[in-house]
């Protein structure tokens, strides 16, 4: 049976480590997520690729119709050799209405997911581009449930050694 005089302690502890998760998805980078996703979109496209190296993005509007987010990287291999590559996803629009937000930040007027992709001059399938997102989206739905399950088990650790004392 539980000492019901850990129970504000347990409760301040899970409070403390849900507000620990929330802050930390919440920092970070700056950058558009429609930028990130495209870069995480491309790394799943080369797994066998060690490490890429981001070279450059350039984020160009076709309004009101698609914006592009079109990057450059290398491709760096065990040796140290890179090979140049390029990227692009296209989003679509779906703002109903300009606002400050969109102007402060044009990507914020487009969907999260592309509608089409190019990879080194190659356009992918639709079939392609689905099973990429989806293969993206099922990692980072992983990464989330990992990081809920390592706080759950620091968590549980602190209050052990707690009720150790």
């Amino acid at each position: 049976m539980m000492n019901t005089r850990l129970l504000p302690t347990i409760r301040l502890g899970a409070a403390t480590g849900l507000a620990a998760l929330v802050l930390g998805a919440c920092s970070g980078s700056t950058e558009d997520v429609r930028v990130t996703f495209c870069k995480d979109l491309v790394r799943g496209l080369h797994p066998s690729t060690g490490e890429i190296e981001w070279k450059s993005n350039e984020n160009t509007f076709r309004r009101p119709e698609y914006a592009i987010t079109a990057l450059t990287y290398e491709r760096v291999d065990a040796t140290g050799g890179g090979t140049a590559g390029r990227a692009a996803c296209h989003y679509a629009y779906e703002a109903l209405e300009d606002t400050a937000v969109n102007l402060a930040n044009p990507l914020d007027a487009y969907e999260t997911l592309p509608f089409a992709m190019t990879v080194d001059g190659r356009a992918l399938s639709d079939a392609e581009l689905l099973d990429a997102v989806n293969a993206e989206q099922r990692r980072r739905g992983r990464a989330v449930l990992d990081g809920l399950n390592e706080g759950a088990r620091d968590l549980a650790d602190k209050v052990r050694t707690g009720i150790g004392q």
